[in-house]
This record gives structure tokens, sequence and C-alpha cells, in this order.
């Protein structure tokens, strides 16, 4: 099987024979051990530029009490965390609301910072020099400049590549009218993320419209960067 036809090829597998291939691949390569990271959720702030139509978590600005949470709430959370055995703060958030939303713009300037990343930044910071905790930051698309900011104060950070698919972003599609969902931008954010020596997660989504040799072809893309 060449790599080309991995997606017509495994596309055309029956669903059986195919999760018990993977099983035995998973098995072969991990046995049975699952390891993870205890951390505490921090919403950053729930402003998004993009109007993904799947989303549960970005909302309006009137459908918020504030922009962005405040050093103080961001640090009870941590502390919260730290106290339930935590080890990360897994920081989220919309993809550079500032863009969007005056709003946005307001509260950052009321804060003492010019962007999202900046105060993303200082509340990764913060987090790390009070409580210990290990920054995880999941800011959106980047470009190097944004990942020099933020490279210090994370060890990780993450941004799925979610598909491949361009036609995702047509008028219809689920990404439609969300400029960062654009699949050459989002591999252009996880290079720049190779570049700057960040670790890096990432994956894609099932179940947004894409067809499965779609998936297995943003699998592949994932890997390609990889190498």
């Amino acid at each position: 099987m060449t790599r080309t036809g991995i997606p017509q090829q495994i596309g055309r597998m029956p669903m059986r024979a195919l999760l018990d291939t993977a099983a035995g691949l998973r098995d072969q390569g991990w046995g049975h051990h699952v390891s993870y990271s205890r951390k505490v959720f921090i919403p950053l702030t729930e402003l998004c530029r993009d109007v993904c139509h799947y989303c549960t978590y970005a909302k309006t600005p009137k459908r918020i009490e504030q922009p962005y949470l405040s050093p103080e709430q961001v640090l009870q959370i941590a502390r919260e965390g730290q106290l339930q055995g935590c080890k990360e703060a897994l920081f989220t958030l919309g993809d550079k609301p500032e863009l969007r939303y005056k709003a946005a713009r307001d509260a950052l300037s009321e804060l003492g910072y010019t962007s999202t990343v900046e105060y993303l930044a200082a509340m990764a910071q913060l987090v790390l020099d009070e409580t210990g905790l290990l920054p995880h930051l999941n800011p959106g698309v980047l470009d190097p400049d944004d990942y020099r900011i933020l490279r210090p104060v994370a060890p990780s950070m993450g941004i799925m590549l979610e598909s491949s698919a361009a036609r995702l972003c047509e008028r219809g599609g689920p990404h439609f009218g969300s400029p960062d969902k654009a699949p050459e931008v989002r591999i252009r954010a996880i290079e720049n993320a190779g570049k700057a020596s960040i670790p890096l997660t990432t994956g894609i989504l099932i179940g947004i419209g894409e067809t499965r040799e779609e998936r297995l072809e943003s699998l592949l893309a994932i890997e390609a960067q990889h190498q």
C-alpha cells in the first residue's frame, strides 16, 4: 500500500476490520497503559473571531458577563486545581477576539494589554509563578512572533488541524466565515510551532461533515508536518 493510496484503500475497509487492525497496532505499540496529566481548565475568554457552526464554546459579548477572566479569577481557578492535585493549567480561549469585537479590545485596554496573546502570556506566567502549574496553551492560530512571546511561559501548546478538507470552508460548510479554519492557515501554524521548538498537541475533528477519506488525508497531513 503506497502512502498516496492509503485514504482510498483504508477507506474501503469494513469498519470492523479497520477497528480490529487499529486496536492490534495500538496494543502492539503501547500495550494496555494509558497515560494522562491532571489539569485544571482555565477559560481565559469565550470570545472568538471565528464562527464554527458546531462550536458550543464560543459566545458573543452579549452572552457573557465579562470578555476576559481577571488575573484574580485566573489565579483562583489555578489554586483550586492545585488543591485537587493538578499539575497543568489548560488555558483555552477563542481565536484573536479583539480582531472582531470592540468589547474585547476595550477589555484588553482596561487590563493594560494590546492583544489576547500578550494577556495570555502574562496569565500563564502568573499561574506558573504562583502555583507551579505548567501552562498548556490553546490560543488558536499563531504566527512566529506569537510563539516567541508564549514560548518562555508554556512547556506545551495545542492546535487542532481539525480537517485538511478545504471544502468545509465553503458556503454552507461548518467552517464558512471562520478564516482561522482554512487548512493552509492551520498547517502553517503547526509548521511555525515546530520551527519555534514548541511541543504541540494536535488532531482532527470527526463528524463535522468530512468523509472517511478526508479523515485519513488529514491524519497524513499531520504526519507530514511531523517529519
